[in-house]
């Protein structure tokens, strides 16, 4: 008899120091997970981000009337666009916080109507977009115009 409850507490022993192990190995698993997402979507965005820029500062250099078009990804979680001015942003939300990702260009922008067609009502959908970039004569105060194909 002693021999069974020596087993049966070196079984439970063992059973729960794999349970101990499992369970480590689960949450770091799903740490590298979670931190994998959020890298993938800041590297989105950022590249999102240089795109816009890019091609704005090709048209700007070029000059009017240049016009292209260029396929731009927008990543899930983004909570703002802005176009205006000589900046580029867009905010990501991660977790409970934010994080901005932005370029200066050195084009003066407009693209009001490109944030209204990828953010309508707030709320900015994931997606790839196809923008057009075109030049603005120079009666305008802005340089370079974005929209949406």
């Amino acid at each position: 008899m002693k021999n069974r409850a020596q087993v049966s507490l070196e079984y439970m022993t063992m059973l729960g120091l794999s349970l101990v192990i499992f369970a480590g190995v689960l949450y770091i698993a799903t740490t590298l997970t979670s931190t994998s997402r959020t890298r993938i979507d800041v590297d989105t965005a950022y590249r999102a981000v240089q795109g816009i820029k890019e091609s704005a500062d090709f048209i700007y250099v070029h000059g009017h009337p240049s016009k292209i078009q260029s396929s731009i990804h927008i990543p899930s979680n983004v909570e703002d666009l802005s176009i205006q001015g000589k900046v580029v942003r867009i905010r990501l939300s991660i977790g409970e916080s934010f994080t901005d990702v932005y370029a200066v260009t050195k084009a003066n922008m407009t693209g009001d109507s490109a944030v209204n067609e990828i953010c309508p009502t707030g709320i900015c959908t994931e997606g790839y977009y196809l923008m057009i970039f075109e030049s603005l004569n120079q009666s305008t105060p802005y340089d370079v115009n974005i929209t949406v194909a």
